[in-house]
């Protein structure tokens, strides 16, 4: 992608990498590293995410004119950004549970510093919620995003249901969530989902170091200050979203019929999503 330098590695198999891109003016690289499995978010996985994010926050310093970090691409190896959660394990994530230590989203909204996410595949529920937690989306147009909450039967609970209403509208929210709707790299850039679509994952990675930099060049206290304050203005109405979507996780699985059932369908239809991903051209 560009010379850089190892800085740590995460997880399994090195799962998750950081890299410093030399005499690039603070700029980091986290990719997902676990292509052969299309970057799916078990929770070791997750934890190298976090854990990456976390390593990233800590590098900051008290004087924020000086922090060596400017700006964070995540970004992925393989041919998905994450096909997210394997529902087909829903009941081991549920028994490891996902600690604040842990937890990928977590890392990601206390991460001070600008966070582009690149998307160079299909990014699915799950990944959908990881897309969202990053501050620009850049896709390439094998870029698609899906939330498959409502076809697998599973309750949200990373706040997409919240964060896609702000980022692309109601009825567009509604679309992507109620029907699992699949948004290529156009429609998700037509909705204001995304903000650049390149026609591929080179020139995706190339662009997106481009526009790291003209970030980085900016006065470092500002950009950071520019983030909280666009973050926190758009926080009245979606901390009482927030509420309304816990509230409704909670009692969501009570109201099934046959819990058992639900999740077996949404785990043959998360292995078909899988296989489509691994076919596609």
């Amino acid at each position: 992608m560009t010379d850089r330098t190892r800085i740590a590695s995460y997880g399994e198999n090195e799962g998750v990498l950081v890299d410093e891109v030399n005499g690039g003016n603070g700029l980091f690289i986290v990719t997902m590293n676990n292509p052969h499995e299309f970057n799916v978010l078990s929770s070791s996985f997750m934890r190298a995410v976090a854990e990456a994010f976390d390593g990233i926050t800590a590098l900051r310093t008290p004087d924020p004119n000086n922090d060596r970090v400017r700006v964070v691409i995540l970004r992925a190896e393989g041919r998905a950004f994450t096909v997210g959660l394997d529902i087909g394990k829903l009941d081991e994530y549920l028994e490891a549970g996902i600690t604040p230590v842990g937890d990928p989203f977590r890392a990601m909204w206390e991460c001070p510093f600008p966070i582009i996410g690149t998307i160079n595949g299909p990014a699915v529920t799950g990944g959908f919620e990881i897309a969202l937690c990053c501050d620009v989306l850049l896709a390439s147009e094998r870029a698609v995003f899906m939330d498959n909450h409502a076809k697998y039967g599973v309750h949200p609970g990373r706040h997409i249901s919240q964060r896609l209403i702000q980022v692309c509208g109601m009825n567009n929210a509604k679309l992507a969530t109620m029907a699992a709707y699949p948004i290529d790299a156009q429609l998700a850039f037509n909705w204001g989902l995304v903000q650049r679509v390149f026609a591929t994952n080179e020139e995706l990675d190339r662009e997106s170091l481009n526009i790291a930099r003209l970030m980085s060049h900016n006065h470092p206290v500002m950009v950071k200050r520019y983030k909280d304050l666009l973050e926190r203005g758009a926080l009245d109405s979606y901390r009482a979203g927030l509420a309304l979507e816990g509230s409704s996780e909670k009692t969501y699985y009570g109201d099934l019929d046959d819990i058992a059932t639900t999740l077996k369908d949404g785990a043959e239809k998360f292995q078909a999503m899988v296989r489509w991903v691994a076919e596609r051209d």
